[in-house]
């Protein structure tokens, strides 16, 4: 693969890879929900202790940052290509 082909790979990873930290969130709040909401809206007693919701957070704050970066480099690409064209 030449230089080209890693590097437009990269792009296409790094512009697509938001998807992943927010697809965690979801499911971390959705095992919330099953795991701990659940059991305890049935007066169970809790399965464990991790502290769901505040990954679920920290997922979608590093998601939503990386989308905006993604958004804010390819509007910084696009206004680039129309002042030289």
């Amino acid at each position: 693969m030449t230089m080209a082909g890693w590097l437009r790979g990269s792009i296409a990873l790094a512009s697509a890879g938001w998807v992943v930290p927010m697809w965690l969130g979801l499911w971390t709040s959705l095992q919330f929900v099953e795991l701990e909401l659940m059991p305890l809206l049935m007066q169970q007693p809790r399965l464990n202790a991790f502290p769901f919701l505040d990954f679920a957070v920290d997922c979608f704050v590093v998601g939503f940052l990386w989308l905006g970066a993604v958004i804010a480099g390819w509007a910084w690409v696009a206004t680039g290509r129309r002042r030289s064209a």
